[in-house]
């Protein structure tokens, strides 16, 4: 994908020679060694809670038992809960499963656990909140039905226990999302209530994955003739590296406890549950499409299935506003652990975890939540396939209609489908082959007839798209696993308000003391990758070095959002916050530029220096804020959607037809490195599902702030423009010269280059950023922590490894 004159202009790059220009490409991220851990900051979980059955009617389930010491002033604390260490990672990245598949569990039960006479079948929910179209509960419940063993007390069969381990280290992401914990907190209790209905209980554990697993799984036969423990242990693959890989060592610890060359060892079984076939996967959308088949039908819940195992009792789960305060405490120790949580930055961790508490999607989430109907339920009603609720009570329903003009937004159909349904899908509430289903249900069609985007309902078409859209992406990230950029740098997958992004990182061999961690971010229609030709050698100057890709761009999702700079800038806070785990240096290209300016603006405790490389954003000496704020307020006038549509496609058609020589445009003095991967990968991302609708923010993005009170009223820290003074799109040494002018805090250097001096001359570029590094970031730093006491060099290691 190209970048728009529109998008220059809108920015406030004049451009020159009515050329249309490429930004940038970066890429993949190498697995982190396990970081800090919470434990120091929390309590052992008690678990001891009594059944349903055992409590006094009314008597209110605690899910925290234990009274916390007077002492205790965190409220991870006071709820007396929190998980025990974690066993350290292993230093070398994991694949995505070392199980066996549940099909061959599903299709021979007594072979697959004849390890184990008695021992129950542990099914382990993580994101498959769910009873209906799950693989890996129909085949646990068929295993149980078919097998010999008598661990249920029933007499006949194998127990099963669905378990889960409320970990606030791997959830605590959920406190920076907008109506996370409230969502968890209802989809948990749902899920329980739907077990005991089919004769079942959802067993909830809290602490560390590492640890509650094995635990759960010794436990589960202790009482009911067993021996062993549990027989298997069933769980969904996970692509997401903050839950991939400490569920990887969770299984691996479950060998301590004796493996299956031991009887009663438990084997663990992993599922998918995709739309189409992994074999006829394809990462060119538009191939994929053609080729894929029929869509797969999704499972029906089961019908009934078997009791705990006996003496397992259920434990309670927490409300919505006790797992918030937990979630938050947990983000907040995860910060300090890691070395990042100093006052400036935990003080933007707490403002952007108390605005996601507080924002309309939140208060829209604790209202599906006081629903009466099911996740699936009001998508029939979205979908216009079930009855709308009754009006009475009030409070005790949602108005689907009201809750759609809420979530509408010029240029994003799908917003409504994306803003009710968006975190079902990630917690795995709902499925995305239910979805896509019903989307056809909907339409009147035959399943899978059509392409979703010819369904003829509007609301079907987005559900159906959002459905395929995930569903594409996910296999994209299985795929990319063993994905290659360059020498010591890896992809991995990041969920980010409910949609899938990718990023690269490389870490140092010999991590410099006291150093950040270095933010490199792409401009418009580009990706991570561009980054190739700096991320090894920054890593090898002691840094450790990450290269997110924005949510619409490259390999990312391109959900159905309302895009913005403002977006992109919150994507950075919280990778920043999350992946990074303290301070940055940030350098952006084009509209990444910008885009790091504004997060350097609004968070400058997050950036401790800040480089521009031929950044788009106005240039005016003259900006005022306070008009700037009023012409915001006032709202501008888009053009008609049919014309955004229109020009959109038109340039989406010119763009596909001229990347090659655009980008040898675009790199006036280097052109043989605007090669035949990087022109392939920015057409591959064009043709995703989605992509021309990212393109349409472009007529919709407030005007924006002016670059260089960006820089110096609103950071005022260290910066400096590293400019590519031959680039085609505007007078691009006038334009740096005059930032050196306005703003005391920038240096500027000049290269021989054009639009992209970080892909065209990336040693130049290298050697300029680490220079600015060494020479003015650190000494800054330096300054800092003497006036707070310390050193940098005797602080803790800034931006060191985190837990994923």
């Amino acid at each position: 994908m190209l970048v728009a004159p529109q998008m220059q202009q809108q920015l406030g790059a004049p451009i020159q020679g009515g050329r249309l220009a490429s930004s940038s490409v970066a890429g993949h991220a190498q697995a982190r060694a396990a970081g800090h851990r919470l434990a120091q900051a929390m309590q052992t979980a008690a678990h001891a809670v009594p059944s349903a059955a055992a409590r006094p009617a009314g008597s209110p389930a605690r899910w925290a038992c234990q009274p916390a010491p007077r002492t205790a002033s965190r409220a991870v604390q006071t709820l007396a809960s929190s998980s025990s260490p974690s066993p350290a990672a292993p230093a070398t990245t994991v694949t995505h499963t070392s199980s066996r598949d549940v099909s061959e569990l599903m299709r021979d039960p007594a072979s697959a656990l004849a390890h184990s006479a008695a021992g129950p079948v542990l099914v382990w929910f993580r994101n498959d909140l769910r009873l209906d179209d799950h693989p890996g509960l129909t085949a646990a419940a068929a295993a149980c039905r078919t097998g010999s063993g008598s661990g249920s007390g029933s007499g006949s069969g194998r127990a099963l226990l669905p378990l889960y381990v409320l970990d606030p280290q791997r959830l605590s992401h959920l406190a920076y999302m907008p109506g996370g914990p409230e969502a968890l907190s209802s989809a948990l209790q749902r899920l329980r209530s739907e077990l005991r209905a089919l004769g079942s209980d959802l067993v909830v554990r809290l602490g560390a994955w590492e640890q509650q697993l094995p635990e759960a799984a010794a436990a589960a036969a202790s009482g009911g003739g067993g021996g062993g423990g549990a027989a298997a242990v069933v769980t969904e693959d996970e692509v997401e590296v903050r839950y991939r890989q400490p569920a990887q060592r969770a299984l691996a610890a479950l060998g301590q406890q004796g493996g299956p060359a031991q009887a009663g060892g438990p084997v663990a079984f992993s599922w998918t549950a995709p739309l189409w076939p992994a074999e006829r996967f394809d990462n060119r959308y538009r191939t994929w499409r053609d080729k894929r088949g029929p869509p797969a039908e999704p499972l029906p819940p089961p019908s009934a299935l078997p009791p705990l195992p006996s003496g397992v009792e259920p434990g309670a789960i927490p409300t919505a506003d006790e797992l918030r305060t937990l979630l938050t405490e947990a983000a907040l120790a995860a910060l300090a652990a890691n070395g990042g949580g100093d006052g400036g930055v935990t003080a933007v961790a707490r403002a952007a975890i108390d605005a996601a508490a507080a924002s309309v999607d939140t208060q829209l989430a604790r209202r599906l939540a006081a629903a009466p109907e099911s996740p699936l339920q009001l998508l029939r009603m979205y979908l216009g396939t079930a009855p709308a609720a009754p009006a009475q009570p009030a409070s005790a329903s949602v108005s689907i209609d009201e809750e759609v003009e809420a979530l509408r937004r010029p240029g994003v159909d799908g917003a409504p489908f994306t803003g009710l349904f968006g975190t079902a899908k990630a917690l795995g509430t709902l499925s995305v082959r239910r979805v896509f289903k019903e989307a056809y249900v909907a339409d009147g069609r035959p399943y899978g007839s059509v392409e979703p985007r010819r369904l003829r309902s509007p609301a079907a078409v987005a559900a159906a798209v959002g459905a395929e859209a995930a569903d594409f992406h996910r296999a994209l990230a299985v795929l990319d696993d063993a994905r290659t950029v360059a020498p010591g740098v890896e992809v991995h997958f990041w969920r980010w308000r409910g949609g899938l992004t990718d990023y690269c990182v490389a870490e140092p061999a010999d991590p410099l003391p006291g150093a950040p961690a270095v933010l490199l971010v792409h401009g418009f229609g580009a990706f991570g990758d561009q980054w190739r030709g700096n991320m090894a050698a920054l890593a090898a100057a002691g840094f450790r070095v990450l290269a997110p890709t924005f949510p619409g761009f490259g390999r990312s999702q391109k959900a159905a959002v309302p895009y913005s700079q403002d977006l992109w800038r919150d994507f950075l806070r919280d990778f920043t916050l999350q992946v990074a785990g303290g301070p940055v240096v940030v350098a952006g290209n084009s509209i990444g530029g910008f885009i790091s300016s504004s997060m350097a603006a609004d968070y400058p405790a997050l950036v401790k220096g800040l480089v521009l490389l031929n950044s788009a954003g106005p240039v005016d000496a003259s900006f005022n804020i306070e008009a700037w704020r009023a012409a915001v307020a006032a709202g501008r006038k888009a053009p008609p959607a049919l014309v955004v549509s229109a020009i959109s496609s038109a340039l989406f058609w010119y763009l596909e037809r001229t990347v090659p020589s655009t980008l040898k445009w675009l790199y006036p003095t280097n052109p043989a490195k605007a090669d035949e991967w990087l022109a392939a990968e920015i057409l591959r991302a064009a043709g995703d599902s989605g992509a021309v609708d990212v393109f349409k923010a472009v007529f919709y993005l407030p005007p924006p702030r002016a670059l260089n009170w960006l820089v110096k009223d609103a950071y005022a820290g260290p910066a400096m423009v590293l400019q590519g003074a031959l680039d085609p799109l505007n007078d691009a040494k006038s334009r740096a010269r005059e930032m050196g002018q306005l703003c005391p805090n920038v240096q500027v250097v000049l290269l021989q280059a054009g639009h992209c001096p970080h892909d065209e001359v990336p040693d130049q570029v290298n050697a300029a950023l680490l220079g600015f590094i060494r020479d003015t970031v650190l000494p800054a730093m330096g300054r800092e922590a003497g006036a707070a006491g310390a050193g940098v060099g005797g602080s803790k290691l800034v931006g060191a490894k985190s837990s994923p």
